[in-house]
């Protein structure tokens, strides 16, 4: 008899794809990431206008990522209350952007070495569906509970 039901057995490899691996696999990846983290946030720090958020834009709600580039700043000026405050997931990101930057500038064995650790932790954890998981439930609470904080602060 086998312990877990079907539909968790049909879910399991989608839940489990390595995701984070699957980006770091092309350098070219790494460097628009890097190059555009850059610009977005030397936009911020200069006090000049940078990419809008679309979901804000288009239908007035924040998305799950709201904050994240004022948190992404803080960050950068050694200000963490200050960056968890704008949104929790700003030292995450700010890993995941120093690792797919960092290794797209690797040698390719190293590189390589990387990926494959990479993605066997992705696998063994499920870490970006529990990731995933977690940022839309953030997202939820702040949307649901603490609403007219979250949205006002979305459109300062």
């Amino acid at each position: 008899m086998n312990p877990v039901p079907a539909s968790s057995a049909r879910h399991a490899p989608l839940l489990s794809t390595p995701v984070m691996a699957q980006v770091l696999e092309r350098r070219t990846t790494g460097w628009v990431v890097g190059a555009m983290a850059a610009v977005h946030l030397g936009l911020l720090h200069f006090g000049l206008p940078a990419w809008p958020c679309p979901l804000q834009s288009a239908l007035g709600v924040p998305c799950p990522g709201c904050g994240l580039s004022r948190a992404m700043t803080a960050l950068l000026h050694g200000e963490w209350r200050s960056a968890l405050t704008w949104h929790a997931f700003a030292p995450l990101l700010l890993a995941a952007l120093v690792l797919i930057t960092g290794m797209a500038f690797l040698p390719e064995a190293a590189r390589r070495r990387g990926i494959d650790a990479v993605a066997r932790f992705e696998r063994r954890t499920r870490v970006t569906a529990l990731l995933l998981v977690a940022l839309m439930a953030y997202w939820l609470v702040r949307l649901l509970v603490f609403r007219g904080t979250f949205i006002d602060s979305t459109l300062s």
